[in-house]
């Protein structure tokens, strides 16, 4: 305990565990939040090129951003980010571009049906292809299995998720 001190190691790294950022070989915690504009290209083709909010063609001059789609403020919401009980939030399966300005008025709002829709479409589409995403949201849905009532596939997880949010 002294040495995780020692080494700048907080608390949240020995209860909730670490991820390693190999590109800055860093150590981090997982619930904290990390960029994730990288993940645009990859997700849009997948949206059919639309913003998940609005449905809306993205098209190549328009500002873009990427979507918490349940908002990262909801593992705050419980006292911090240790009393969240659901999946994180800050991983491909809850993110989504979308149009700069949609994404602003959204703010920290819980997702429509529409949306969720739409978030659940798109999870579906990943992982029917054969991109490397698939495996990433495979273990989305791996993460939730823990509970009494598994999810199959994503409205039904994205239901769990809902239903955490109450």
């Amino acid at each position: 305990m002294e040495s995780s001190f020692a080494a700048g190691i907080g608390r949240s790294l020995t209860d909730e565990g670490f991820s390693m950022d190999w590109e800055t070989v860093q150590l981090t915690d997982k619930r904290r939040r990390r960029s994730v504009t990288r993940v645009t290209d990859a997700l849009i083709g997948f949206q059919h090129g639309r913003c998940l909010i609005c449905a809306q063609p993205i098209t190549p001059g328009d500002s873009t951003a990427v979507d918490h789609v349940f908002p990262y403020s909801l593992m705050q919401r419980f006292g911090n980010v240790s009393g969240w009980d659901g999946p994180d939030l800050d991983v491909i399966w809850n993110l989504a571009p979308a149009h700069q300005a949609c994404n602003s008025a959204k703010s920290d709002r819980l997702p429509t049906p529409e949306e969720l829709h739409r978030l659940a479409q798109r999870n579906e589409a990943i992982m029917h292809s054969p991109h490397p995403l698939r495996k990433t949201l495979q273990l989305s849905l791996r993460s939730m299995r823990h509970s009494s009532n598994p999810p199959e596939h994503w409205p039904h997880f994205l239901r769990q998720v809902q239903t955490a949010c109450d």
